[in-house]
């Protein structure tokens, strides 16, 4: 799998490949009478392309009498559309609602090995409509094209509001718990099959990641929606209780093993943050008495300090200059900001040439007095980022930087 800047991809993720570069004409199914129709609720699993890891949401609207369907999504885009690289870079993602047939589903299913689940709902004659309507209001060309979020407004969330208003918001009821989950527990949960990526996703969320979701919240995910709906007793003009769905069948059948119930631990980062000051140290202490250990401790450390300014210029950027909001506010820029690019430049210098030893110093010592801020601030509970074992990976370095200049420094 192709790595990508991890939170432009992040963006993907809840979108599906079903009719990704085409929106029919679907007319039929869409326009049929209500009393001639039935509405499903499809759930597809994961995948293992980049777009699949979330699963999908999709309303199955099928005309009994005329024998004749269409599959409504909302995780449609248009590759060819005008600025879309720099509109995804920047956080205005432009998604559609799109339809396909369910033949089409199922097949497309069955090459990627995704279950595909079919809830068939329990609905009136006139909550049906409601549906339609809604279907049909999006299907306008002004209204096609939609602001995608991949937290809060996504192929999961669009069809989930669209059957609680036809509810008359029954759907919402019960729904506002919290679960003890947040939008980074569940999003680093279905990455962590791609370690690397799943490290680069929780780089660079942001604070507002970890704050606790509820019930309603959580079904952003497809299978979450799937779960709250399957339980859901909904009351009738009557005022009568019946179940929502009316019944569920299996359409394509996966061989993968479940979904991981736990988000993975990045507590080695604490080892790998170790083992980099461990290092540090060592060619701090070898400058001062091996002929070429100088050369070879400038070009490691210049090396860090670049990646480090870089990744800490692409968290501030995320955070001031884009719309992806799940990145603002993201306390990893207490340990990668651009302050290492200067490092990148001076460190060489110092050690080399014996030049711009003070600025050298003086950058190092802030940049590791923000490092042991960010620990000290966690610690105390006055910043509530999940980020313990970034700060391992980012401060031990830096602590073995330190340590490593002022031993050549002693030569």
């Amino acid at each position: 799998m192709r790595r990508t800047l991890a939170l432009a991809t992040l963006a993907t993720l809840l979108a599906t490949p079903l009719s990704a570069q085409r929106a029919r004409d679907s007319r039929g199914a869409l326009y049929a009478p209500s009393a001639d129709v039935t509405i499903s609720l499809l759930t597809a699993g994961v995948g293992s392309e980049l777009w699949q890891l979330f699963g999908h949401s999709a309303l199955w609207i099928h005309d009994n009498r005329a024998d004749r369907d269409t599959v409504f999504n909302w995780g449609a885009f248009n590759l060819n559309a005008p600025h879309f690289v720099l509109h995804f870079v920047t956080g205005l993602l432009l998604y559609q609602m799109a339809g396909d047939s369910i033949q089409d589903v199922v097949l497309e299913s069955q090459r990627s090995n995704r279950t595909v689940t079919a809830q068939e709902l329990n609905l009136s004659d006139a909550q049906k409509e409601s549906i339609l309507r809604a279907i049909r209001l999006n299907a306008r060309p002004e209204n096609v094209i939609y602001r995608y979020d991949y937290f809060i407004d996504n192929c999961a969330t669009k069809p989930r509001d669209i059957l609680d208003r036809a509810l008359g918001g029954q759907l919402h009821i019960g729904a506002d718990s919290l679960t003890g989950r947040t939008y980074r527990s569940h999003t680093l949960r279905l990455m962590q099959a791609d370690r690397l990526l799943a490290l680069g996703v929780n780089l660079v969320l942001g604070e507002r990641s970890d704050r606790p979701i509820t019930t309603w919240q959580e079904t952003f995910l497809p299978q979450r929606l799937h779960d709250w709906v399957a339980t859901r007793q909904v009351r009738d003009e009557s005022g009568n209780l019946h179940p929502l769905v009316k019944s569920e069948r299996v359409l394509v059948r996966t061989t993968r093993p479940p979904e991981p119930v736990l988000p993975p631990s990045f507590a080695w980062l604490w080892i790998v943050g170790g083992m980099v000051a461990g290092l540090f140290a060592w060619l701090g202490s070898a400058a001062r008495s091996i002929r070429g250990a100088r050369v070879g401790a400038a070009i490691v450390f210049a090396g860090w300090a670049t990646v480090s300014g870089l990744l800490g210029t692409i968290l501030t950027l995320l955070w001031t200059a884009t719309d992806h909001r799940f990145a603002y506010a993201n306390e990893n820029i207490l340990l990668f900001n651009p302050l290492w690019l200067v490092l990148a430049v001076t460190l060489p210098i110092t050690l080399l040439r014996g030049r711009a030893e003070r600025l050298t110093n003086g950058v190092l010592v802030t940049v590791f007095a923000l490092g042991g801020l960010a620990l000290v601030l966690h610690l105390s509970g006055v910043l509530h980022q999940a980020n313990l074992p970034i700060i391992g990976l980012g401060l031990l370095p830096t602590a073995g930087l330190v340590f490593a200049t002022r031993q050549v420094r002693k030569v």
